[in-house]
């Protein structure tokens, strides 16, 4: 028996062992965490990086066939634009890559952004001007539900393609953040040949057709 008025010579003794109850609970609990982290990254890796599922969508394989350029598809210019495939605003879907042989404008765009409220009139006048030429806008709208890209396409009259970047990896490929809008124009080999950050401007729209279209 141990004398309660003498120091207790290893107080450490009651935190050496509890007993293998304890031990194996702390066992399930790393074992847990571990399934739980596996499951979170295989979550975004299958829903990208807002958790909305494109299974078969986003951005997908250039061929190197249709690469001239020799180098990584980029958002830059002289470099292969990045291929994508995405659902369309009045369904099925539509991939970068069934343009080839035209310009192509890549504007991508939100309803919130008060810019691409702005440029889309003028957008659409051009390309209602210049479609029987080698050209066609595609508008990407930005991590949106569809019916609110559908409401903003029925009120602005838009007629050129727009598909539905839900999850945000096209966005993503393209360096694309919140400072909508944004436009690349791709040559019919599939090059990216100008950027625009911003607002499309009319002089803008100018030297696509005198450098581009004429």
């Amino acid at each position: 028996m141990t004398n309660p008025e003498l120091p207790d010579e290893r107080p450490q003794r009651r935190r050496e062992y509890s007993g293998p109850v304890s031990t194996l609970g702390a066992a399930m609990l790393i074992v847990l965490a571990v399934g739980i982290t596996i499951w979170f990254f295989e979550f975004r890796s299958s829903t990208g990086a807002s958790g909305v599922s494109e299974k078969g969508l986003g951005v997908v394989q250039l061929p190197a066939a249709l690469n001239p350029t020799g180098k990584a598809p980029a958002a830059e210019e002289g470099r292969a634009a990045p291929d994508f495939k995405l659902a369309g605003v009045d369904g099925g879907a539509q991939a970068l890559d069934d343009f080839r042989g035209k310009y192509v404008l890549v504007n991508f765009w939100a309803s919130w952004c008060g810019p691409c409220r702005g440029e889309t009139p003028e957008l659409q006048a051009f390309f209602n001007q210049y479609k029987d030429k080698p050209f066609v806008v595609v508008g990407v709208n930005q991590q949106e539900t569809p019916d609110d890209a559908a409401a903003f396409v029925q009120q602005f009259g838009v007629s050129y393609p727009v598909v539905l970047d839900r999850s945000g990896d096209v966005s993503q490929a393209y360096r694309v953040g919140h400072g909508l809008p944004e436009s690349f124009l791709v040559d019919p080999h599939g090059v990216i040949q100008k950027t625009y950050l911003g607002a499309l401007q009319p002089s803008d729209l100018q030297q696509i057709l005198t450098e581009y279209l004429s």
